[in-house]
């Protein structure tokens, strides 16, 4: 079952002898782990029984014995125990033939939950494990980041996101869930009181504009043909987290920026009545720094590269996505080098 469709209802009925979070999404697998927390513990502050209790253990040193006692133990006061198994692959694999007797007719007490990355569908555990004792916690090929941003929201926080600010937060974002929750809560939170409607401006004010000064640096690099300087700049962007996430964070607030610069060109282009400043201003692009570097960027890029920028973008995102057997990180770098190369050198 794919957490997706708990995130809102949660889990019915009664508690499982056993529990699998599947699935590499770390936002995922909070949820999916607090869905099971809550149908032993109840919703509110206190649990079901003064008893309950929720035990983590580190499935890389977790023995056998200790896996079965803890879940064998009633509690003298009617309570229950939820025993969570984290990184629980090598844990499952060593002793995969104890865990299919005892999961074959559990008679213990207690529910386990056991995180694992996978859980193939061929061996005699999964078809021991209940659909409903499953819980997916990967992104779909279906999954729409803007859609979900706007359900998030509402369930979350009461309020609404609207359509433009669900798109342009996607697109900033891209497809992690925890910093889309984390944008979104931002969002929530600055909301002044009595309203229940986050708009694309504020999205634009409070995300776009975290990470516009490390963009805008890397246009005017690009501006200035020196693509040495780009990859310095990108360079820094990859000093924390994983290569992926940087990626992904850096393509969107890139993408974002660039595919203003690209309607105000082609809106200048068009006779618009402001010229390319009243078009920038339409587009979104500040007067003062934003738009001096962004007639620059224009200028650098020439007619040809601007207009075929957006199937440019769209080829990366789809790369970053997937698309491409290139490191992530090689993929935006060749994106970014590909724009730097001056018209003078045949672009």
């Amino acid at each position: 079952m794919q957490v997706f469709e708990l995130l809102e209802r949660g889990l019915t009925g009664k508690m499982r002898p056993f529990y699998v979070v599947c699935g590499k999404d770390d936002f995922l697998r909070r949820q999916a782990c607090l869905i099971v927390r809550r149908l032993l513990l109840g919703d509110g502050a206190g649990s079901v029984f003064p008893s309950d209790t929720f035990i983590t253990k580190d499935g890389d040193s977790l023995e056998l014995a200790t896996f079965l006692d803890e879940l064998g133990t009633a509690s003298l006061f009617g309570g229950k125990t939820l025993l969570r198994v984290d990184q629980a692959d090598k844990f499952v694999s060593n002793h995969r033939q104890t865990l299919e007797k005892h999961l074959a007719r559990p008679t213990w007490p207690n529910s386990a939950l056991l995180l694992v990355d996978s859980w193939p569908a061929n061996t005699r555990l999964a078809k021991l494990t209940p659909e409903e004792a499953l819980l997916r916690c990967d992104l779909g090929k279906e999954f729409k980041a803007a859609p979900w941003c706007q359900s998030w929201c509402k369930s979350c926080h009461k309020v609404n996101l609207s359509g433009d600010g669900a798109r342009a937060l996607a697109e900033l974002v891209g497809p992690d869930l925890g910093r889309l929750d984390q944008e979104i809560s931002k969002l929530a939170a600055a909301l002044p009181e009595g309203e229940f409607l986050i708009s694309a401006r504020q999205v634009d004010q409070l995300v776009a504009n975290g990470n516009q000064e490390i963009v805008w640096k890397i246009f005017d690099a690009m501006a200035q043909g020196r693509p040495a300087v780009v990859l310095s700049i990108l360079d820094d962007q990859y000093m924390t987290g994983t290569a992926v996430e940087n990626s992904m964070k850096m393509n969107g607030a890139i993408a974002y920026h660039l595919r203003r610069v690209a309607r105000a060109a082609r809106s200048a282009k068009s006779g618009n009545a402001g010229g390319l400043p009243g078009a920038m201003n339409e587009a979104g692009i500040r007067p003062g720094f934003p738009q001096k570097s962004a007639e620059s960027l224009i200028r650098h890029l020439g007619a040809r590269r601007l207009f075929g920028l957006l199937e440019e973008l769209i080829t990366t995102d789809m790369a970053l996505k997937g698309g491409s057997k290139l490191p992530p990180r090689t993929v935006l770098e060749r994106q970014l080098l590909r724009l730097s190369v001056p018209l003078s050198r045949g672009v």
